[in-house]
């Protein structure tokens, strides 16, 4: 849904400014059978993917259980293509703990936040709050999002999760939302998140391959369309929500 909001978008905005997406030129272009032979570069990513996630739908492996195929299966991929040495399991390595070290960190820190936070009444006190302030449960609902909104400008999103989750998830099964459904709400808040100045995940990723004419304020602009269409989303999952619930309800039941 999101991926089609975006392709609209840029279809809609190239059309009425064709600058911002110029033609390819006629040198450069390929035909559809190059196009077709081009996806046999799929087939080994498509088989990881479907490794991970297709076995955890269908109920054969856990979680657990299907990430270990999957850092098996992308170590017979990189053999395959004939990357696979002790320089690659090396970084691999190293990248892995530093990546490690710091989700720990942060999830160490947050689960002493959120655990004071709840053992001082915090969380009852918000919670009496909001289902005493005569708030409906969508008024409940808009300021919590807001909130994700807001933490996202400044924290990651592991550090979000493990402070809000256990103030957040009582209340929003004692307003009678569905949980899956809240669980998604809350992944695509935090992909605005990733794009949300001052502290944008994503934002830092293209100033990275950005060419060296683009400054971040250049990339702070252009992003405004992207958060508005993320927000859009949001809206559009809270006002229909068969549109998450459908798959787990056809998986699960």
């Amino acid at each position: 849904m999101l991926a089609i909001m975006y392709i609209l978008y840029i279809l809609i905005i190239c059309h009425f400014k064709p600058s911002l997406g110029p033609a390819v030129p006629p040198e450069d272009r390929i035909n559809w059978l190059e196009k077709l032979k081009s996806l046999k570069a799929l087939i080994l990513p498509g088989a990881l993917i479907f490794a991970v996630l297709g076995l955890i739908f269908m109920g054969i492996t856990s979680p657990t259980e299907a990430s270990a195929i999957g850092a098996a299966g992308a170590l017979v991929c990189a053999a395959l293509h004939r990357r696979f040495n002790w320089e690659l399991i090396k970084s691999s390595l190293q990248e892995t703990t530093r990546i490690m070290g710091m989700l720990m960190w942060i999830g160490v820190a947050a689960v002493f936040f959120s655990k004071i936070y709840i053992g001082l009444g915090a969380s009852r006190m918000i919670k009496n709050i909001l289902q005493e302030g005569g708030l409906g449960p969508y008024s409940v609902l808009l300021i919590i999002l807001a909130t994700f909104f807001i933490l996202g400008m400044f924290l990651d999103d592991s550090a979000i999760l493990f402070i809000t989750v256990p103030l957040y998830v009582p209340l929003i099964i004692s307003l009678g939302f569905d949980p899956v459904w809240f669980g998604i709400i809350f992944i695509v808040s935090m992909q605005s998140a990733y794009l949300s100045p001052p502290f944008g995940y994503n934002l830092f990723y293209m100033r990275a391959v950005a060419p060296p004419e683009i400054t971040i304020i250049d990339i702070y602009r252009s992003v405004v369309p992207y958060i508005i269409l993320q927000i859009v989303g949001v809206i559009i999952l809270i006002v229909f929500p068969e549109i998450v619930l459908w798959l787990p309800s056809v998986i699960f039941d």
